[in-house]
């Protein structure tokens, strides 16, 4: 039954179609307790503190269970001239549906997670020169839990290689009563949900699909010196470690893609005003999972600085400090079902380029891959993982002097590196899951250096007038905001529908290919071999030069 409440999406070969969004309810309470206690003794300032919260997301698919009619170009008469688009949309008006698919409901989580944190910190006037800020933090961050037991994920513990469905030469499951290329039989001992952990009923970890990290202890120290004791110097430094929770949408994530809770037919070659007539399509394709981390590490970064400010003059302040913070555990999302490296050549599963002895994977011939992957019976599994880690390093100065009254001028400049191996938390994945450190470069935020001019004049006229006047004209004062900064870098992707390493990540991965440099940048002709695209050389002009 349809439960959103609007028309079905409609699709057509070659022209626009028709789509939405919703009814979408998406409810979220945070239930907040926390206290503070703070209590000077001597030198010491102490506080001590404790905060608890209680999570709870409900949201729902709001997709898919409208049901989508899919019209092609079907029927088209040989030699027609007519375009995809006119045929499909005569297909429409004749109600003949090419396919139709539906989700049978539109599911609704019911996320909810307890946290806890607790801290001690103690500022301590050491001397009349020396402060020292001494601290520890400690942070429990639980996996979550769906109350309504639809939390499910893909935990590799789970996985029996005898339950797997064979898998026949065109990559598709060999299952009763569908077609098997190849003269392959089906495996009677195949499990659909071979792999796949459901919260509260086959999950290892009872009402969770994952472990969480207990011992999360945060230390904090830093100082502050005077270091002439005469005001004029002021050195500053600090360490610290701060975790962090993970987000919760990425769980819900798992249940609005993955089995068992939700079907999704596929009905070909129908009738629009009778859509269930037609024989539904057995799914053979092997089943893309999206999946979470069933031993979850906290993530978390350190963070540290040293900086001296010192006073030139009077009116001058010039301040230098170096900056740093280190992310380590860091969220990111990888396919755990990609095929090693070349092994498709070992298989013998790739296609020749004509002339050339070369084989390559393309979107054609990529279910093939499906015999060889890790996890057979399944697709891409999408899956967020704590594997991650970057660094920041900077050196930044600044100088300000200050003129009579409120005017001063400010100088700032920032030399900086950020690298990671990762640019986001659930949206691109490691092209090869096997080398993840490969991935290190620059952050798609990084810009190595930033100058900053800021400014305040204040306007001399009427500003010691007396009365209505001096109160509405005078005080006045100019401000302005100049910056110079560096560029973003730039990750090149490819499109060609070409998997250089056969690695399977066309279509339904997450991962995606990238070009591949096999001459020097720096050369006079810049020559780049695309030995996955064609068996020729293609010359890049001299000047041009592609980032990697």
């Amino acid at each position: 039954p349809v439960t959103l409440g609007r028309i079905p999406a409609l699709t057509f070969l070659g022209g626009q179609g028709v789509g939405g969004f919703g009814p979408y309810r998406d409810y979220n309470h945070n239930h907040n307790i926390y206290g503070n206690i703070s209590k000077t003794l001597g030198q010491h300032s102490i506080r001590v503190g404790v905060t608890y919260n209680h999570y709870q997301k409900t949201e729902n698919a709001a997709g898919g269970n409208q049901g989508t009619f899919a019209f092609s170009n079907n029927g088209a008469i040989t030699g027609s001239t007519a375009k995809n688009f006119q045929q499909s949309w005569a297909n429409f008006l004749m109600g003949y549906v090419n396919n139709f698919n539906q989700t049978s409901l539109d599911l609704t989580p019911n996320i909810q997670n307890n946290s806890f944190e607790a801290y001690v910190q103690d500022d301590w006037k050491a001397t009349s020169r020396l402060t020292l800020n001494l601290g520890v933090r400690y942070s429990d961050f639980p996996q979550p839990v769906d109350k309504n037991h639809l939390l499910t994920t893909f935990d590799p513990t789970l996985f029996k290689a005898a339950n797997a469905p064979t898998i026949d030469t065109a990559g598709n499951m060999c299952i009763p009563g569908a077609p098997c290329a190849g003269g392959v039989a089906p495996n009677p001992s195949y499990d659909p949900l071979n792999g796949i952990s459901i919260n509260g009923k086959t999950s290892p970890y009872g009402d969770k699909v994952g472990k969480a990290d207990k011992l999360n202890f945060a230390p904090r120290v830093g100082f502050a010196l005077d270091v002439f004791g005469n005001g004029t110097a002021a050195l500053r430094g600090g360490y610290g470690i701060a975790y962090d929770t993970a987000l919760y949408g990425i769980y819900e994530q798992n249940i609005f893609a993955n089995p068992p809770f939700v079907q999704s037919p596929n009905i070909p070659n129908t009738s629009f005003d009778n859509p269930t007539s037609g024989n539904a399509k057995l799914v053979t394709s092997p089943t893309v999972l999206r999946s979470t981390a069933t031993k979850f590490s906290t993530p978390y970064t350190q963070q540290f600085s040293l900086d001296l400010q010192q006073q030139l003059a009077p009116s001058f302040v010039l301040d230098v400090g170096y900056f740093g913070v280190l992310g380590r555990h860091l969220l990111g999302i990888v396919d755990m079902n990609e095929v090693p490296v070349g092994a498709y050549i070992a298989a013998e599963l790739g296609s020749t380029v004509t002339g050339d002895s070369v084989k390559r994977i393309t979107t054609g011939n990529t279910p093939t891959l499906n015999q060889i992957r890790p996890y057979k019976g399944y697709n891409a599994l999408n899956t967020i993982q704590p594997w991650f880690t970057s660094n920041y390093n900077s050196l930044q100065v600044s100088l300000q002097k200050r003129f009579a009254g409120k005017s001063l001028v400010d100088v700032n400049y920032t030399w900086s590196r950020a690298l990671t191996n990762n640019q986001s938390d659930r949206s691109t994945a490691p092209q090869n899951t096997y080398d993840i450190k490969s991935e290190y470069g620059r952050s798609a935020l990084d810009r190595n250096q930033i100058l900053t001019l800021d400014a305040i004049y204040e306007l001399p006229f009427l500003k010691n007038q007396p009365g209505v006047v001096g109160r509405v004209l005078g005080g006045w004062v100019l401000s302005g905001i100049g910056s110079l900064n560096s560029g973003l870098p730039f990750t090149a992707t490819l499109s060609n529908g070409i998997d250089p390493g056969g690695l399977g990540i066309l279509g339904s991965s997450a991962a995606g290919p990238r070009p591949d440099q096999v001459a020097d940048p720096n050369s006079g002709d810049h020559t780049f071999l695309h030995w996955f695209n064609s068996a020729a050389f293609t010359a890049i002009p001299s000047g041009v030069v592609l980032p990697g």
